[in-house]
């Protein structure tokens, strides 16, 4: 039985039954459609008047930009992985919490391919209209990624002691470490 708050919220059907297929929704959209690059199965989860208030860098906020970061992202990393560490559903809002792991073998945000595999948590809050993701929210951690994939070789300690020891000739080169 539907009832008025559930009318005023616009929120049709069976209110536990919907905010379900909400968040199953969005685990779909989040661990399979965007990082599997499937742009149909993409449009097919995403309302067609969808908003990223958190769009990449010059990309519109819209469904076009989400495909296109979605491209992007399939073109800088292989080996995409996301993990629902949580997933909270109320009413047409969802949260998910996850881990997106990956490999950087494409150029991302001017750094060359580095072959480093990596980890990062996201926040992702949604919005949805008529069993479709409608609104999206996101935290990331970009600056983190950028200095983990673009981090310099490791010079060992014991290699720079040596070499600044009294006696060390002047301009020896230090090993480094990958």
């Amino acid at each position: 039985m539907r009832s008025s708050t559930d009318e005023a919220a616009g929120v049709p059907g069976d209110r536990p039954t919907v905010t379900a297929a909400n968040k199953a929704t969005a685990i779909e959209v989040h661990t399979r459609a965007v990082p599997g690059n499937h742009a149909h199965a993409l449009a097919a989860l995403v309302a067609a008047d969808f908003r990223n208030h958190d769009p990449a860098p010059g990309s519109s906020g819209g469904l076009e930009g989400l495909v296109a970061t979605m491209h992007w992202f399939s073109d800088a990393f292989s080996d995409q992985h996301v993990e629902v560490l949580h997933a909270v559903a109320e009413g047409d809002l969802v949260a998910l919490h996850v881990a997106f792991s990956a490999r950087h073998t494409g150029y991302f945000r001017g750094l060359a391919p580095t072959g480093r595999h990596f980890t990062v948590r996201e926040m992702h809050m949604l919005r949805f209209v008529d069993g479709r993701e409608a609104e999206h929210w996101a935290v990331r951690d970009d600056a983190w990624l950028v200095r983990e994939l673009s981090e310099h070789a490791v010079v060992p300690t014991s290699a720079v002691l040596a070499a600044t020891r009294p006696g060390a000739a002047v301009g020896s080169s230090l090993p480094v470490v990958a």
